[in-house]
């Protein structure tokens, strides 16, 4: 596995839908765990995913363009109840996490 500078080991970085496990940048780094690629997951464990993201990151604010500012838990609450910020959200973490998970893959071949 190829080692991302500056990913904190402890960030969930994929799921296993199997085991309702999300899957540590550590543990793929050691060997224990296997990639899962996002584009298997459903929408619901996507959301599981990206929750646990959250919820093992800083606390943070976002805001689009237009409309107001959301905290961490503002926008887990978006992304459970289904709501147009939650599922943008949910986009692009698919894109960033297809990306991340790239990345690290490359380094194993």
């Amino acid at each position: 596995m190829h080692r991302i500078e500056g990913l904190d080991p402890k960030t969930p970085v994929c799921y296993d839908p199997v085991r309702k496990k999300a899957i540590t940048y550590a543990e793929l780094l050691s060997g224990k765990e296997q990639v899962v690629p996002i584009d298997s997951l459903s929408d619901d464990d996507l959301k599981r995913l990206v929750v646990e993201r959250l919820r093992a990151g800083p606390d943070i604010k976002v805001q689009a363009i237009s409309g107001r500012p959301y905290t961490r838990e503002d926008l887990i609450k978006a992304i459970e109840e289904d709501q147009p910020f939650g599922r943008l959200t949910l986009e692009a973490e698919r894109a960033a996490l297809r990306d991340l998970l790239a990345r690290i893959q490359a380094g194993s071949q």
